[in-house]
């Protein structure tokens, strides 16, 4: 009889074979391949004392310039690229997702209790998961039945912007607070110091401040967040134990609202109910860990729709003053199309081309997030001739890529063009909304919410640039913040004036206002 040889005979020597074919290759390559160039590191500290701490897209921009369009740096034994380019940044976080879609550790994060975003959360099972229920109630379809409470909003933004020009940028960010506490937990919000835009506003503060990279030396060295508060430079415990506070506000408070408005059967359509619904189907643990996700969910998806547009529409509006070129172009479009007798809606997109390129314009000239969140590799990788190894940081300088001279020329003037025509430039959306499996899963909502507000605003106002005691035009420079999570428009100066009596009655009439 012949002899059988089992499967298990010959699997196993072939498993380790290739278990060591594969740490030969490893080995190999970081004998071959040589780690990519930057600043001279120095003995134990490496490069601590070259990471910037200000204006660090500009500076990271500077070491792209002089290193090429992958830096290495090491920070106390911590290994980070910076990436300068679109092309590095589609080669290590878009077609090599599989292994560079982890996160750093977030000790401040955690302290202050803000691992609740899972955006933080490292590439795991409850990521995965709770990525795909948030990807569940925003992708394209899904924020079709958001539409009605955005038109409903925006012209209450147009009405405040007539009676109230001076406070625009008031205005803009109580737009945001009302449509996306409406649409994620269907709470109406007060027109002045609402108590939900408050508690968002103060956790968004503290999410700026401590995600800055270097800020805290407890995020480098993530041992030093078991020391005790009182010893001395343990400062970052005791911030965040103040901190802490507003920061699971936001999570729980309006989610709580609503609970209480479900148990009194005053519900309100909005995505917590819909999450709730789902709850009372699952008991005991399940039933627990889906309501505790339902939070998180809802909080990542009021702050993400809060904060990040708002910057944009802003810097908006400050294009609009520096470039009536632009605005002139624009409303030149919506008139032909549109007409004096309604207003743009979501349906007009697809007719509307020099509007949706302003779209585009408006996320590239403001990179409102201009070093995204960074990501961390899970394995050993090869990019071109350097080697980068497992558990590197890696940064991408999404605002160096949209100023990139070749891709986008003139990149500090305004041009819709740029996005028009046989060969438009690269699309903002493929790196200012992050990159790979991290891409912001709300990017849909937010474009939406961007082009709703550009094309109501230029349809009904005219934006200019303001006079100065003799009646003169005032120049106004355009400036950005650039220590922050988040960039944000410095306070300027506009005219904000309807562009017709008609335009004007309309948005005054009760019976339209709210149509």
């Amino acid at each position: 009889m012949a002899h059988i040889v089992s499967t298990a005979t010959w699997v196993e020597p072939l498993l380790v074979t290739a278990t060591f074919l594969l740490f030969g290759y490893l080995y190999a390559a970081r004998r071959r391949y040589r780690l990519p160039p930057g600043p001279k590191p120095l003995p134990v500290f490496g490069n601590a004392f070259d990471m910037p701490m200000r204006n660090l897209a500009v500076s990271f921009r500077e070491l792209s310039d002089k290193y090429g369009d992958i830096v290495y740096m090491n920070v106390i034994g911590q290994p980070i690229v910076i990436l300068g380019t679109y092309q590095a940044v589609h080669e290590l976080l878009e077609v090599r997702s599989s292994i560079s879609s982890d996160r750093t550790q977030a000790p401040m994060a955690d302290l202050t209790g803000f691992m609740w975003d899972f955006a933080l959360e490292g590439y795991t099972s409850r990521w995965r998961t709770q990525r795909r229920a948030f990807h569940q109630l925003f992708y394209p379809n899904a924020i079709k039945s958001y539409r009605p409470t955005q038109q409903r909003v925006v012209r209450r933004l147009l009405r405040n912007l007539i009676a109230k020009p001076d406070g625009f940028v008031k205005h803009i960010a109580h737009y945001f607070g009302a449509s996306i506490m409406k649409i994620v937990y269907g709470l109406e919000v007060a027109d002045d110091d609402d108590k939900y835009v408050m508690i968002a506003r103060r956790a968004l503060d503290v999410f700026n401040y401590f995600m800055v990279p270097g800020r805290f030396l407890v995020d480098s060295l993530p041992v030093l967040r078991h020391v005790p508060s009182w010893f001395p430079g343990a400062g970052f415990k005791r911030k965040a134990k103040i901190w802490r506070k507003d920061v699971l506000a936001l999570r729980n408070v309006p989610f709580e609202a609503v609970m209480e408005n479900v148990a009194d059967g005053n519900t309100q359509s909005c995505i917590a109910t819909s999450l709730l619904e789902k709850r009372a189907q699952l008991d005991g643990e399940a039933g627990v860990e889906f309501e505790e996700m339902s939070k998180d969910i809802c909080a990542l998806a009021y702050i993400t729709g809060v904060d990040t547009t708002f910057s944009n529409v802003v810097a908006f509006f400050l294009a609009m003053t520096i470039f009536p070129d632009v605005q002139a172009k624009a409303q030149a479009e919506l008139d032909a199309v549109i007409g004096p007798s309604r207003m743009p809606d979501f349906e007009d997109r697809p007719t509307l081309p020099y509007i949706n390129a302003v779209v585009k314009e408006c996320m590239r000239w403001h990179v409102v997030v201009p070093l995204g969140i960074a990501h961390r590799t899970i394995a050993d990788q090869v990019y071109k001739e350097y080697f980068v190894p497992k558990g590197t940081v890696v940064v991408s300088n999404a605002w160096a890529i949209s100023r990139d001279p070749e891709e986008y020329p003139d990149p500090e003037e305004f041009k819709p063009e740029r996005f028009l025509g046989p060969e438009p430039a690269r699309d903002p959306m493929s790196f200012v909304f992050g990159n790979g499996r991290r891409i912001c899963a709300g990017r849909h909502f937010a474009d939406a919410s961007l082009y709703i507000i550009v094309a109501s605003v230029l349809h009904t106002l005219s934006i200019k640039l303001p006079l100065d005691a003799s009646g003169k035009p005032v120049h106004v420079e355009p400036k950005m913040t650039t220590d922050m999570l988040l960039s944000y428009v410095e306070p300027f100066k506009c005219r904000i004036e309807p562009r017709s009596a008609q335009a004007e009655a309309r948005l005054n009439d009760q019976d339209l206002a709210d149509e």
